[in-house]
């Protein structure tokens, strides 16, 4: 274009062979030219070469993005930016190329700018700019740093024509989750793909059979930004881009005025290595009923989180044994590979003295004893010790340092189980009988002990009550006219304002010790800074959007204890009624908090450690990868990383058990369904009062499944668990890595939740499970937020569909498909 640009150019178009020169042009503008070389659909463009970035930033004694951006353009440049304008009629996309980007071992995704709709010379020239400017944030510079890189990495900057998507998404040649390479994974959204790229919206997904093998599936979204040929032309697209990259290959797409385009090309970076060949696991129930423990584990366990959860039989035995239940104990058994759950009866020798113990316990209210040990000391003690675990930084330890810390972890969750289980047992008695005197004794509704208790559990709301108020930084962060809060925006005020940046890492510091499933190979909250964006997003979306009805959860319950009291005035049952409310009053709150302090943060120090030994084991090659060690045991990675021993066989081996069990789930229950309970009329008081406390409890936990329903009705029927109505969009959320999917004021549809799931309530405004009960800690935690919930509906997560606009409501427990 001009004169020195011959010599060595500023600007070179997409179609000039230097164009694919990645050392001047970048990662992104040079793959984009040798498609175009190709012969694939790549829109015309120009590109401003790394030199031009050089020339830019000269001078500039410490650069970083404000200087960067605020630096003029000399008249080389400039002159170069009034030639691309007037030689790219209409708006043009602006993307950053960076050297580094796109490569095999680290992808740069996200972190350089781009930026849409840039129309004129004096557009371009602030965008060019902008660009430039994102190479030198916090950012990328800690990025870089982490991947090994060292300094600044010069920047190239692509100016293509704007495609005025009709449709717009991307597509993997191999799934980069399952490491699968027989299929295509198409994403689409309706208009400009920045919206998905940037986690804006939640897209429709494809599968295709690569090679034209089968029919193009849509597994979620149903938008109709495609049809089942359109996906199968993407994919298609896909697998030629990726014969000429010659690997897994992700692409960026775009359809408008019915022609597809390719807008980006590159190697799928951290793919998740191929599936293990199935290798097939023995199925022998034990005797009795056995019913899938589909709560704790909604997938098959892995060997490290199985094997430590086998410490809960013996515990659950001393539990029955210390409150005088008439059970030997409650039982998990693992079976073809999924968890199940059944009861072990006592021996007709052992009943009379456990009868005895049931009468003692109940008479010196042993119940009331344990949740008052919980609060006054065993909770604090547990704080204490998970705040010093915490401080520990498993990097910096001494493989010595690093075994004695693992050691501490794996004695802090042994305890955490046993003490889990014996406030279990406390809080199921305390509660069964306040229901049960409520609803039977006093004739009430089956909902009324619910409302009594409401609001009391405080540990639910914790985490987002701090996120609200985070929420409240980010949007002062944001600034007045800021719009609709993005995801974007918000990585933008992470790096341009240091208080929210603080406040930030400060709510990643107190919550994010917290385990996002039962399973210890998932990552904790503090792992997943993009969920918590997101969620501060929705946050301040719904502030100004479409919420639940209803009042706090705290004020509803004290006007219903002030008419329960007024109703039973100067009755009998007064004071009786008083006491058992005081009782529940002490266990409602632990039946939430303890999960925190014994199952959640133990779980989450337990898989920082164990990934720290994981990684010194790959760099003794004793494992492939770090996450392979969840497929051993604690005590095996302890042996392995104590005396040596190459362990790859055996993750092998047990990987191919994980995956047959995956193929091969079980039904939901082995053996005959017991009958119901033999009569408990001759048994003393005591004994009556406190199974039948206990049987409540439970009942009310799992909650009573109906058949599954037909995916051909309007109605589905479940458990109240929440009273309100609510109309709103479904979306499915089958576990905790789907948490991003969800959008302010949608109708969470999923299996069942945890008590972390509680940071992703602000944000819905229904929720419907497939199980639990009304003392589930799904119906807790919404009850806390006021959110109408429906649960135990059997498979609404098969029934229902993303983008469904369906009627919640929580009092009768239904759930009404209005548009599908």
């Amino acid at each position: 274009m001009t004169d020195e640009t011959r010599v060595e150019p500023l600007v070179v178009a997409l179609d000039d062979p230097r164009a694919t020169d990645r050392s001047e042009v970048g990662a992104k503008a040079a793959v984009l030219a040798r498609m175009k070389h190709a012969g694939f659909p790549v829109p015309d463009g120009f590109v401003f070469t790394a030199r031009a970035m050089r020339r830019h930033v000269a001078g500039l004694e410490a650069p970083n993005s404000d200087t960067v951006a605020g630096r003029t353009l000399d008249a080389g440049i400039r002159k170069a930016v009034e030639e691309v304008a007037d030689r790219l009629t209409g708006p043009v996309a602006v993307r950053s190329s960076g050297i580094d980007e796109d490569g095999e071992h680290a992808s740069h995704a996200g972190q350089y700018s781009t930026i849409l709709d840039v129309e004129g010379a004096e557009a371009l020239d602030r965008a060019l700019r902008a660009c430039w400017a994102s190479a030198f944030t916090t950012t990328v510079r800690s990025y870089r740093a982490g991947a090994g890189a060292e300094g600044d990495a010069p920047l190239a900057v692509l100016v293509q024509q704007l495609v005025r998507a009709e449709s717009a998404g991307v597509a993997f040649t191999a799934n980069p989750v399952t490491g699968a390479r027989d299929e295509v994974l198409v994403s689409a959204v309706n208009g400009l793909g920045e919206q998905l790229v940037s986690g804006e919206v939640s897209p429709d997904d494809w599968t295709v059979p690569t090679g034209g093998a089968g029919a193009p599936v849509n597994t979620a979204g149903r938008h109709g930004a495609l049809t089942a040929e359109q996906a199968r032309e993407i994919a298609e697209l896909a697998e030629r881009v990726a014969e000429v990259m010659g690997g897994p290959t992700d692409i960026e797409w775009a359809r408008a005025d019915g022609r597809l385009f390719l807008l980006q090309a590159r190697p799928i970076t951290a793919m998740a290595e191929a599936p293990a060949e199935p290798v097939p696991v023995l199925i022998d129930p034990p005797r009795g009923f056995w019913s899938k423990d589909s709560t704790h584990a909604p997938l098959p366990l892995l060997p490290m989180t199985r094997e430590l959860l086998d410490h809960n039989n013996a515990v659950l035995r001393d539990v029955c044994a210390e409150f005088g239940l008439l059970l030997k104990g409650m039982a998990f058994e693992t079976i073809g590979g999924w968890r199940y759950m059944g009861t072990v009866p006592l021996s007709p020798e052992e009943v009379p003295a456990r009868i005895a113990t049931c009468v003692e316990a109940t008479r010196g209210d042993r119940a009331a004893r344990v949740i008052e040990e919980w609060q006054e000391t065993v909770r604090p003690r547990f704080a204490e010790r998970i705040a010093a675990l915490g401080k520990a930084d498993p990097p910096a330890l001494s493989d010595a340092e690093l075994t004695a810390h693992l050691g501490e972890v794996l004695a802090l969750h042994r305890e955490g189980t046993e003490v889990h289980f014996r406030l279990l047992g406390a809080v199921s008695i305390a509660l069964g009988r306040f229901g049960l005197y409520v609803t039977h004794a006093l004739g009430w509704e089956q909902s009324k002990p619910f409302e009594l208790l409401a609001g009391l559990s405080t540990e639910s709301t914790g985490p987002a009550l701090a996120l609200a108020e985070l929420a409240t930084t980010a949007a002062k962060a944001l600034g007045d006219g800021a719009g609709a809060p993005t995801l974007a925006a918000l990585r933008a005020a992470l790096e341009q304002d240091a208080g929210f940046a603080a406040d930030f890492e400060g709510y990643r510091t107190a919550y994010g010790c917290r385990a996002l499933q039962y399973e210890v190979a998932q990552p904790a909250l503090r792992e997943r800074p993009e969920l918590i964006l997101s969620l501060i997003r929705d946050q301040l979306t719904q502030a100004t959007g479409p919420g639940p009805s209803g009042e706090p959860a705290a004020q509803a319950r004290l006007r219903a204890v002030a008419a329960a009291h007024e109703s039973l005035a100067g009755r009998p049952e007064a004071v009786r009624f008083a006491e058992l409310l005081s009782a529940a009053e002490q266990a409602y709150p632990v039946r939430e908090d303890n999960e925190y302090w014994t199952v959640s943060a133990p779980n989450a120090l337990l898989r920082w450690a164990v990934l720290e030994l994981a990684g010194r084991l790959v760099a003794r090659g004793l494992l492939d990868r770090p996450e392979h060690v969840f497929f051993l045991e604690a005590q095996e990675a302890l042996d392995a990383f104590a005396q040596g021993g190459d362990r790859r066989e055996l993750v092998t081996r047990r990987r191919g058990e994980h995956r047959w069990a995956l193929e091969n789930p079980g039904p939901d229950g082995y053996g005959e369904r017991p009958g119901p309970p033999p009569s408990m009329e001759q048994l003393p008081a005591e004994v009556r009062e406190t199974m039948g406390a206990f049987q409540w409890t439970l009942m009310h936990m799992g909650g009573a499944a109906p058949a599954p329903q037909q995916g051909d009705g309007d109605l589905l029927t479940g458990v109240p668990g929440s009273a309100g109505r609510y109309t709103g969009l479904v979306r499915i959320v089958l576990d905790e890595g789907e948490f991003d999917k969800i959008r302010a004021g949608d109708v969470l549809v999923c299996p069942i939740t945890s008590p972390v799931w509680s940071v992703v309530f602000p944000s819905i405004g229904a929720l419907v499970t497939d199980t639990g009960g009304a003392l589930s800690h799904a119906a807790i935690i919404a009850r806390e937020y006021g959110i109408p919930a429906t649960l135990a509906t059997g498979n609404a997560t098969e029934i229902l569909a993303d983008g469904m606009l369906v009627t919640v409501d929580g009092a009768t427990g239904t759930v009404e498909i209005l548009e599908r």
